[in-house]
């Protein structure tokens, strides 16, 4: 069950409707100008490259923090809703005056957090439209004996994780009757206060990058490896919440060698 009242505080709200599928539609829905985007991850670089695109088109953004991180985000972001996740009622809330919820998070958060997310969004009536996460590529190919991801994953465990995120939005979802877009990227680079960073050399390899890497791909299969611009996936994710067509895909984008950046419309067309 999807229901918070199974996972964390907060109770069934009376009066609660089953929710309708935009995929039972003619097609699926895209959130415009005015709507509200719950963004998950946003002090993360890539979180605050995104809040930045969201604004930028009138879209209005609310994030749930726990309570040590509230009072010195508002302080600093003034126009974002910010929401002590704590508070349930609150949190339920945010959740059904959303259109859509983005995690962003840099490492994979833990399952509890979208069972969260997805519980509360089952309370009552909702105007949710879409689950947007962000994963990494590999996720797919991290039980090949013999390659990088594999070792990787001994350690980290980071591709089990993604993994598990990616099952639990697509069945979650589908028990809601709310669209999803799973993106995945490549290593992530550039973004907020990347000239902060005190590896000389990796600021170095960073601007190699930004020079020569400006192409980007959509890859509807995890077979390719490569890095990411924090900025181009940031802008991907934007893209996504605007399109019907990104409705219910997963795919991958990582930039390649290039001086030109293809148009988004040609991107999406290619999933």
């Amino acid at each position: 069950s999807f229901s918070s009242s199974s996972m964390m505080h907060g109770r069934r709200r009376p009066g609660r409707t089953s929710l309708v599928s935009p995929r039972a539609s003619a097609e699926a829905t895209a959130l415009g100008e005015g709507d509200s985007v719950v963004l998950m991850g946003i002090v993360d670089p890539i979180g605050r490259e995104m809040l930045d695109l969201l604004q930028g088109r009138q879209l209005n953004v609310s994030t749930l923090l726990n309570p040590k991180s509230v009072a010195p985000f508002r302080s600093r972001f003034a126009t974002v809703n910010t929401v002590d996740a704590t508070e349930a009622e609150k949190a339920i809330d945010t959740l059904h005056d959303a259109s859509a919820v983005v995690m962003s998070f840099e490492k994979p958060a833990d399952t509890d957090t979208l069972r969260y997310l997805l519980g509360h969004a089952a309370e009552g009536n909702t105007n949710l439209k879409r689950f947007v996460l962000l994963s990494r590529t590999e996720v797919t190919r991290k039980g090949n004996f013999g390659n990088g991801a594999f070792f990787r994953n001994l350690l980290s465990k980071d591709l089990d994780k993604y993994a598990d995120l990616e099952e639990l939005l697509q069945k979650g979802c589908e028990a809601l009757k709310v669209d999803f877009t799973i993106i995945r990227t490549g290593k992530l680079r550039l973004g907020p206060d990347t000239y902060l960073n005190p590896d000389t050399l990796s600021v170095m390899e960073d601007q190699l990058f930004e020079a020569s890497h400006k192409n980007i791909a959509f890859i509807n299969d995890d077979s390719e490896d490569g890095d990411t611009s924090r900025a181009d996936a940031a802008q991907a994710v934007v893209e996504a919440l605007l399109r019907t067509d990104a409705a219910n895909k997963q795919f991958s984008i990582v930039n390649k060698e290039g001086k030109e950046k293809p148009a988004w419309d040609a991107l999406f067309t290619s999933i």
